[in-house]
């Protein structure tokens, strides 16, 4: 009878082993699994956040293209503006004198 009983809780202790080893391997399955997910999850979230930083990165280059090309068309419209109320024998001292740089001896 002892040795029934013995033999019972070997079997037992067995079968636990294996259900033990049974889940170990389901829950390493599991957790690959899971870890694939969000490796896949992190790189997309990656390449979302790259794009979105360039499309910043590309507004603010925008912006600053655009800011500097108001401050030039303001620049000439206010030297167009100064140019317009010159005087024609005032602007045409200024034209010979640019030519006179531009050409040595004129």
């Amino acid at each position: 009878m002892e040795q029934d009983i013995l033999n019972t809780v070997f079997e037992v202790e067995r079968e636990i082993r294996e259900t033990v080893a049974a889940e170990q391997q389901r829950a390493d399955g599991a957790l690959a699994a899971l870890r694939r997910e969000c490796a896949e999850l992190a790189a997309g979230e990656e390449a979302r956040l790259r794009e979105e930083m360039a499309a910043g990165v590309a507004a603010v280059a925008t912006g600053e293209a655009r800011r500097q090309a108001d401050v030039a068309v303001g620049q000439a419209e206010a030297r167009a503006g100064r140019l317009a109320r010159l005087g024609d024998d005032r602007l045409a001292r200024l034209v010979r004198h640019g030519i006179g740089t531009i050409l040595p001896g004129e």
